[in-house]
């Protein structure tokens, strides 16, 4: 082997190291960082595709702002429960809190597989709560639509009709979208580079949708000719509609702020509906409406069933109709709802000691009685007991 002298050093170190850290079991320190490790996960994101980088990316800055430049061997279990501890008291949800430190974890699977780091710190997930179950109906829709901003008004609309996810929203462009004007229809193409699920999508639709969206197409044709993407903000492509949506919320009462002294809309803890109950709300709609569940899983992108009918909220009103269907259905088939005993008839129970097999006996023609119970015979006290209670 040819080299300088520093790099036999260098190389001599490593095998040292390998040889005590793997034979001996002695802890060896590495200058590993948590920005090291927030770095590895968005490698990892990058080189496999995965469609959430930017929220990688985000909490890449989180990590990095918090402890970046700590070495990541000097974190234990109860560093991460310390930690976890103070967001929960500033408000933090446990669903969040289980997403910050799952790209941590991640971060040091990754590093320990490269031989970074040699321990990863223990860490149990918080219980989280259940799913939200809210769908809203056409007028609260109607209400929170009207006390939105125009160029906010148009996602909102595409999500409560199609049930899409704000990502997929966000990334049409007018390429994909066709106007039927004789029909009054429009066709939305979802490319397949822009779903969750890498699917192509596409819906058809009319009213309300078909609406919105023409008139949309024409004003940003007027007045930016060279926007290509459907949800704009002056020709500029949207990235997020929180603020503008829960001031909406809050004006149409669909939400209320935990603290309105704050000075921006993040900071006034916000506490309603949310963007991503259309979502749940066009998959109820279209099981109410009676779309077949192919259709209807193809138009809001669902790819497994499983997940599709946890999204479609059962209402009391179906209970009862539900109800009413079943009772029917068996009238239909029977003839009747009432009660099938004839008055005066004896109803025999399992407990009942006159209680009879109504099984035929194959060629007697006779039916078999049930064995009555055989009684324990009286002792002599007992009869004199008897005897006296009759003579007095």
């Amino acid at each position: 082997m040819r080299g300088t002298r520093e790099t036999a050093d260098k190389v001599l170190q490593k095998l040292r190291e390998e040889f005590y850290a793997g034979t001996h079991g002695i802890h060896i320190d590495h200058d590993t960082t948590v920005a090291d490790l927030a770095q590895l996960v968005i490698d990892d994101y990058a080189n496999n595709g995965f469609k959430d980088q930017r929220g990688a990316a985000f909490m890449k800055r989180f990590w990095v702002e918090l402890t970046g430049k700590r070495r990541a061997d000097t974190i234990d279990s109860n560093q991460l429960s310390i930690w976890v501890k103070d967001w929960c008291a500033d408000g933090l949800s446990a669903g969040r809190a289980n997403r910050r430190m799952a790209f941590l974890m991640r971060g040091y699977r990754l590093a320990k597989s490269q031989k970074l780091v040699r321990d990863i710190p223990e860490w149990k997930a918080l219980q989280e709560a259940p799913p939200r179950s809210g769908v809203r109906t056409w007028e609260e829709f109607v209400a929170v639509r009207g006390h939105l901003p125009p160029h906010a008004r148009i996602p909102v609309t595409i999500e409560y009709w199609l049930g899409t996810r704000s990502g997929e929203t966000l990334a049409i462009q007018w390429s994909q979208v066709r106007f039927d004007h004789r029909q009054e229809l429009v066709e939305i193409r979802l490319d397949a580079g822009d779903t969750k699920t890498s699917e192509q999508r596409t819906v058809v639709l009319g009213g309300d949708l078909y609406a919105f969206l023409r008139d949309w197409y024409r004003f940003t044709k007027k007045a930016f000719p060279s926007c290509q993407t459907v949800c704009h903000y002056k020709g500029r492509s949207i990235k997020r509609l929180q603020s503008s949506w829960q001031n909406a919320a809050v004006k149409a009462g669909l939400g209320h702020w935990g603290n309105p002294d704050g000075k921006y809309p993040g900071n006034r803890q916000y506490r309603g509906a949310l963007i991503h109950d259309f979502r749940r709300t066009a998959v109820s709609n279209m099981e109410n409406a009676g779309i077949p569940r192919k259709v209807a899983m193809s138009i809001s992108g669902h790819k497994t069933d499983n997940v599709y009918r946890r999204y479609h909220i059962v209402k009391k009103e179906d209970l009862i109709e539900a109800g009413r269907r079943l009772m029917a259905h068996h009238q239909r088939e029977h003839g009747t709802t009432d009660n099938p005993v004839e008055p005066g008839e004896q109803v025999f129970t399992t407990c009942s000691p006159t209680s009879r097999i109504t099984t035929d006996k194959p060629g007697s023609g006779q039916t078999m009685a049930r064995p009555q119970k055989r009684h324990k015979p009286a002792t002599r006290a007992e009869k004199c007991a008897s005897g006296a209670g009759i003579a007095k």
